[in-house]
Order: structure tokens, then sequence, then C-alpha cells
């Protein structure tokens, strides 16, 4: 018998209590009355998202609930706008705990430690869950969300996530926990399983080195200044060349840079965690990232055809799959950079598509486009286990259950 079972919901309704109703009501029905453990939800930014979680809580009532706002939402039906998504999670094999940490922008390593310290707080640590982040895609250096993990709870926890977003307006997300809404906030939820349940996750981006490699001689926290002792934009502009330039800053998500990890790179194939520019000041000549490169790194430009990120998505899934060992998947939470959806263009349902091709498309799958995308390189090999800040790439977490 089957022991974990999900269902996503999707509305369009232009009332935002309504739209919420429809959602959860649509995602119950999926899991034929089971009641759930917990709640996923994102939404479009033009919702009340006071009213818009009301809805959901019209149904379910205190049942615990973790999401937020997106660049774009993903549902087992595929790409949707101005839509409101929403996976019901129900097994007497998984607990969930959910937790939140305050003003990201202020410090986003504190922030993070309130969020993990307030899950523990509710449960006994398990080394062996997971956790899922949903920050303010605006809050701050996404590297730092990682230190203060790692210092909590250990290097090879597994950690899957994206950074909220707002329809490209980059200026102000939100966060969705239990029936409240926040600004600044981090969002996290801790699954735990019982022996018999795999999980897996899937990181791949599709976006390749174009040659060239460059030295970071002066960064500052997420905004790069020095590029082998030159303006960072002046090199990047450089790069570009004259036309492409024109296009700053939005050209950057189509050529984001690579932090190259010397000791994974080898015989010319670099290894390198992707960092795209948000914004650019001509005056400074500096680059403001979603997350830092710190000084002495090595870096190369990047760029990807729509094909290369497709392939990206299913080489995400491959490896997701192959993480959990034969077990039977149950559901999937995809994570993919907004950056990815603009170059996509009107290609973006096959990036869905391609995962579904892997998993089969009655796997229920709930997820958003994303501002950042944190995951393990791969998890299956112990010097790529650790997660990482990824931009332009496509984050994949799986849950299946052992074939009895």
């Amino acid at each position: 018998m089957q022991k974990i079972h999900a269902g996503v919901g999707l509305s369009y309704a232009s009332d935002s209590f309504q739209a919420g109703k429809n959602a959860v009501t649509d995602a119950l029905e999926r899991i034929n009355g089971q009641i759930p453990q917990i709640l996923i939800v994102f939404g479009a930014m033009r919702f009340d998202h006071r009213e818009l979680l009301r809805g959901i809580q019209s149904v379910t009532g205190d049942i615990p609930l973790v999401g937020g706002t997106t660049a774009g939402e993903i549902s087992t039906q595929g790409f949707s706008t101005d839509s409101v998504v929403v996976m019901a999670v129900a097994s007497g094999q998984l607990r969930c705990i959910a937790g939140i940490g305050h003003n990201m922008s202020r410090n986003v390593y504190a922030c993070t430690k309130e969020m993990i310290n307030d899950i523990l707080s509710r449960d006994t640590f398990d080394p062996d869950a997971s956790l899922l982040l949903f920050p303010n895609g605006m809050g701050g250096d996404g590297t730092q969300i990682l230190a203060g993990i790692h210092d909590l709870l250990g290097e090879h926890f597994e950690v899957a996530g994206g950074y909220l977003g707002d329809d490209e307006r980059f200026s102000m997300t939100f966060q969705y926990y239990n029936g409240s809404v926040y600004k600044d906030a981090i969002v996290g939820l801790m699954i735990c399983k019982q022996d018999g349940i795999q999980t897996g996750t899937g990181v791949k981006s599709g976006f390749e080195s174009i040659g060239n490699s460059f030295t970071c001689t002066a960064s500052e926290g997420n905004v790069v200044k020095e590029f082998d002792h030159v303006r960072a934009l002046d090199l990047y502009k450089d790069f570009l060349g004259e036309t492409r330039s024109e296009r700053l800053p939005g050209i950057c998500l189509e050529y984001p840079f690579g932090i190259i990890e010397p000791s994974l790179s080898a015989k010319g194939n670099h290894m390198f965690q992707l960092r795209c520019g948000l914004a650019v000041n001509h005056e400074t000549g500096t680059i403001s990232l979603a997350a830092s490169i710190p000084e002495g790194s090595a870096v190369t430009l990047t760029t990807a055809s729509r094909g290369e990120i497709i392939k990206g998505a299913l080489d995400a899934a491959t490896q997701a799959k192959a993480c959990l060992s034969g077990a039977d998947p149950r559901f999937i939470i995809m994570f993919s950079c907004v950056g990815r959806k603009l170059v996509l263009g009107r290609r973006i349902q096959e990036e869905i598509s391609a995962v579904k091709q892997c998993f089969g498309d009655d796997i229920p799958i709930i997820g958003f486009y994303t501002y950042g995308e944190i995951g393990p390189i791969n998890k299956m090999k112990a010097e790529l286990a650790t997660a990482k800040f990824h931009n332009e790439t496509v984050v994949l977490w799986v849950i299946g259950e052992e074939q009895a």
C-alpha cells in the first residue's frame, strides 16, 4: 500500500480568497480525503496574499503551510503565471516541521540560525532529514544561508530550496508561513522520514564556459568590484561587446559568471557555481550578485542555448531519480532560475516536460521560478554532497518509497 500521498491544485481565479480555496480543494481531492501533514503554496504577486491564505485555511484550518511568491509557478500541469499552486502531502511515514527566521536583509546568517533553531525547538534533530528553504529573494547573500546551515546542521545535511520571486520586479518578495504573510524572512521545512523512504536531489544548469577565465581581485559581500584588477563592469562589458552591453543588467541572465572549483575541475573541464548579476553601477563599475564571489576566486563567463538548458533539466531529473536507488517517486519539488525562464521564452514548458519525461507524467510536481537556487552538486558523491548556492540552475528534490 502506498505510504506517501501528494496532490497538486492550481487556480487562476481573479479573487484571491477564491483562488486559494479552489487550489487547495483541488489538491485535497487528489489525496482522496486524507488529512495532509503539510501544505506547500506558491503564488503570483498579483494576489492579496493574506486573502489567498485565508481562502486556503477556510478549507484546511490550521494545517501547517509554507511557501511564498514567485517569478512563475510550476505544477503537474506545467508552467503558469498569475496563478496559485498548492501541494498537499499526507503520510504517516513523514514528520514535517516548519520554522521561520526574520529580518533576513539585516543579517542573513542570524536569520538562518533563527529559522533552524525554531525548527529544532519543535522536534528532535534527525541527521537524515531534509531541509527545504524558501527565503526572501531580495534578502542578501545566499552563501550566508549555507554558512548558518552548515554550522548548525553539518556540511552534508540535505538541503534544497529557492529564493522566492516577485514576477521579475526585483523589489520585494513575500513569504508564507502558516496563516501569515512576511516580507523579509526565511521559511524552512524539515522533512523527517521513516525507514523505507528515500530522498534525492538533482542539480544541473546546461550552461558551459565560453573559454575565458579571470580572477576576482576585489569584492565586498555580494558586490564584485574588480576582476584581474580592472573594474568588474568594465571587464564584463569588454567580454559582452558594445551591442550586448546596451542590454545591461538584463543580459546578465544570459551570460552569468561561473566560480571555478579548482579541486573538482580537471583537463579543462571546469566545474563551477553560477552567479548572475542583478544590478550594475556604471559610476563605480561594480556588479551586484545574488550571492558573493570571494576574492581570489577563479571565474569564467558562461552561456547556454535553449536546447542545452532543457537538457540540463533532464540531466537534473536523471540525477535525482538515481538517488532514489529504485524507490518509487511520490512527488517532486522543482526550483528553476528566472534566468532560465527568460532564455527559454516560448519553450519554457519543455523544461518541466523534460522532468516529467524522466519520472512519468503522473508524478505530482510543484515549484517555481526563483531568484537563486540551493542544493548539492551531486549528493551521491561525497566531494560534491555539500549544498551550494546557484544561479541559472534547476534544483530538484524528490521523495520516494522503497518497493515492498
